[in-house]
């Protein structure tokens, strides 16, 4: 009888199958988004006329594909954080060493890895923090919505277009990184012969 092995370590599959559940969420909050970015306004008393397109779902659906969308990208990143909080410490030891700032020190490749992921982070933050104001304060409350740092048309701003910056950033992310998520794809169900036994 033959026993097989995974080809890849435990911790490379884990990190391949968190990466490709963010990536199927991100592409189901894109595309809520990228509908929202459309037709953007609410109700306004029957007077708006595209309220209810239907592009595959009608407006209902997309708002539930984006809410229950953000949560779940949420909770992953929260996940996906610890698992990656070992190279968030080194490259801050690194860059932030005890008496001198030291990114100049890294090689073009790290650097711009480095501000690509901090800038996707911030971006990410903000959109998560300004969804979760919208999950207390629905549209329809707006009028009487209360004022949590900014007003509800500023939180409304901050959501799209740090929403628009994360998908940018998340997208270039993804294409800096592609390399690895095709090599380890390719290998992720492979299994070889490792011992042979009576």
């Amino acid at each position: 009888m033959s026993e097989y092995q995974y080809v890849l370590s435990a911790q490379t599959r884990q990190r391949y199958w968190l990466v490709t559940l963010l990536i199927v969420i991100g592409l189901a909050l894109t595309a809520s988004s990228v509908y929202f970015l459309y037709f953007p306004n609410g109700y306004q008393g029957g007077r708006n006329p595209d309220y209810n397109t239907s592009v595959l779902f009608n407006r209902t659906d997309w708002s539930q594909i984006h809410l229950w969308s953000g949560i779940a990208m949420i909770i992953i990143l929260l996940i996906h954080i610890p698992v990656h909080w070992k190279w968030i410490m080194d490259m801050g030891k690194r860059c932030f060493g005890k008496t001198e700032c030291k990114i100049g020190r890294l090689n073009p490749h790290a650097k711009f890895n480095l501000y690509l992921d901090a800038a996707a982070a911030a971006s990410f933050m903000l959109a998560a923090i300004s969804g979760i104001y919208f999950l207390f304060v629905p549209a329809g409350r707006q009028a009487s919505a209360p004022t949590f740092i900014f007003d509800y048309s500023a939180w409304d701003v901050i959501h799209t277009w740090s929403g628009v910056i994360m998908i940018i950033l998340s997208l270039a992310h993804f294409l800096y990184h592609h390399g690895w998520v095709m090599k380890v794809s390719k290998r992720v169900m492979k299994r070889e012969k490792v011992v042979e036994t009576v």
